[in-house]
């Protein structure tokens, strides 16, 4: 009985879905894409000479025109020059992989250096592997910047269902 109550409960909610707006952004040559969704924060450079990042969040889009509602400011995705996207899971995962094992190395090498008093460690070397470690990390786990044009571009989509 329960599982028909939730069957029919599914049924009536699906019939207020109305249509689904996205911000979608592709790569030529490429059939995965990114979606940004209304809710999501995105962080943008606009077109012209202003050097400033922006970080806001989608609060509509505007298929007819184009346009995005980014924090109530209305942007037109052609004067979007520049996006910052993470990274995708597996370069977040080695990038942390690679700080927790520079940080690892230079706390062991303290730790023999200082604490058991052991001369043979060769600490110049250690330090800098562990340093370059960490530099690695932090430079594959950063933002990727994406210029917009010939390679990249910003589409808005709308999926209207039938009967609506």
């Amino acid at each position: 009985m329960a599982g028909r109550l939730i069957i029919l409960l599914l049924l009536l909610c699906g019939n207020t879905v109305h249509a689904q707006k996205m911000l979608q952004l592709e790569k030529a040559n490429r059939v995965k894409t990114t979606r940004f969704y209304v809710g999501d924060v995105i962080r943008y450079r606009m077109n012209g000479e202003e050097n400033y990042w922006y970080e806001r969040t989608i609060t509509d889009i505007l298929p007819e025109s184009r346009t995005l509602m980014l924090d109530n400011f209305a942007v037109r995705t052609d004067s979007i020059a520049q996006l910052k996207v993470q990274r995708k899971g597996a370069a977040q995962l080695f990038a942390g992989v690679l700080v927790t094992f520079g940080a690892s190395l230079a706390l062991s090498v303290t730790v023999g250096r200082v604490v058991f008093q052991d001369r043979d460690i060769m600490t110049p070397e250690l330090y800098a592997l562990s340093g370059v470690s960490v530099g690695a990390g932090f430079a594959a786990g950063s933002s990727k910047k994406i210029r917009l044009g010939k390679k990249y571009r910003l589409r808005i989509i709308e999926i209207r269902f039938p009967g609506q």
